[in-house]
């Protein structure tokens, strides 16, 4: 068995065998390291979007509290204001009220009082497709009222439009690309 041909061969090719080795391991850390930068993009995404949607069932409870109290004209005082701040927990990403956008780290919400818009700043910014802004790793929106648009000026009349409520408007059109592929865009409508 000492002079077997493979054992032979391979002790003149361990070299070979293990440069071999090295680079499939390499190569598999590598698919390794962009499927786990793919799903922590997939994570963002999704706790991004778990935000917004408690954020728009946060509007439509407060809708439907000042209907129920019969206040349905008070619903637009709280227009353009922070809606974290009726929440009960807030998420663990929100950083509170913050101007200064350098300010605030990557993966967080926060309230940017002089522009009167909840912000997220963007992890993977390469999965974010931002339009129409000079600061492309943050979304921008806006507690705005929700109404049928009769005469199409794109401003609330109160005598000649139905109010439905209260929505978070983006304030600008972006599409993440990290869970569906091809993006899913949102719209300002």
């Amino acid at each position: 068995m000492k002079n077997s041909p493979l054992l032979h061969w391979y002790k003149r090719r361990k070299g070979l065998l293990f440069g071999i080795s090295a680079c499939i391991i390499a190569t598999l850390l590598v698919v390794l390291g962009q499927a786990l930068e793919r799903e922590m993009a997939r994570a963002e995404e999704a706790m991004f979007r778990t935000v917004v949607a408690e954020l728009n069932a946060m509007l439509v409870y407060k809708t439907a509290e000042k209907v129920a109290q019969n206040k349905k004209q008070e619903i637009k005082n709280f227009v353009n204001h922070n809606p974290m701040e009726w929440m009960e927990t807030t998420p663990v990403n929100y950083s509170g009220i913050e101007d200064d956008y350098a300010q605030v780290n990557a993966g967080r919400w926060f309230f940017a009082q002089t522009e009167q818009a909840i912000v997220y700043k963007v992890i993977n910014t390469d999965m974010v497709e931002i339009d129409g802004t000079d600061k492309p790793e943050y979304l921008r929106f806006r507690v705005v009222l929700d109404y049928l648009d009769n005469n199409k000026n794109q401003q609330f009349d109160e005598l000649e439009e139905r109010l439905i409520g209260l929505r978070l408007q983006p304030l600008q059109h972006f599409k993440w690309f990290a869970i569906s592929g091809n993006g899913r865009h949102y719209d300002t409508k």
